[in-house]
C-alpha cells in the first residue's frame, strides 16, 4: 500500500506532466512561477531512470526529497493552482 508521500509524488508528476505538456501556453506573467515549481519539483524527474538504466540489472528509483508530507502537499496545491491558470488563459485564447 503506498504512503502518504508516494500518492503526493504521484500527484506532483502528474500535474507537472499536464503543465509541460502545454508549456507553450503559459502566459508570460505566469513563467517565472512555473520556473520556481519545476526547480522545486526536479528531485521527482520521472524520465531519471530510463537516462541511468543498464540492461539486465535491477533499479530503484532515488528521490532525492528531504521536505515533509505537508510541503508535499504545498506542492501539489500550488502546481495545481497554476494548472488551473493556464487552463483559464489557454480558454481565452
Amino acid at each position: 500500500m503506498p504512503t502518504d508521500a508516494q500518492l503526493l509524488i504521484g500527484k506532483v508528476l502528474q500535474i507537472k506532466d499536464k503543465i509541460t505538456a502545454k508549456r507553450h501556453c503559459i502566459p508570460s506573467d505566469l513563467k517565472a512561477e512555473w520556473r520556481a515549481l519545476d526547480a522545486q519539483t526536479a528531485c521527482f524527474e520521472s524520465e531519471a531512470l530510463y537516462r541511468s538504466a543498464v540492461k539486465g540489472q535491477e533499479m530503484n528509483k532515488h528521490i532525492d526529497y528531504a521536505g515533509s508530507v505537508k510541503e508535499l502537499s504545498q506542492l501539489v496545491s500550488k502546481l495545481k493552482t497554476l494548472n488551473n491558470k493556464v487552463n483559464v488563459t489557454q480558454v481565452h485564447h
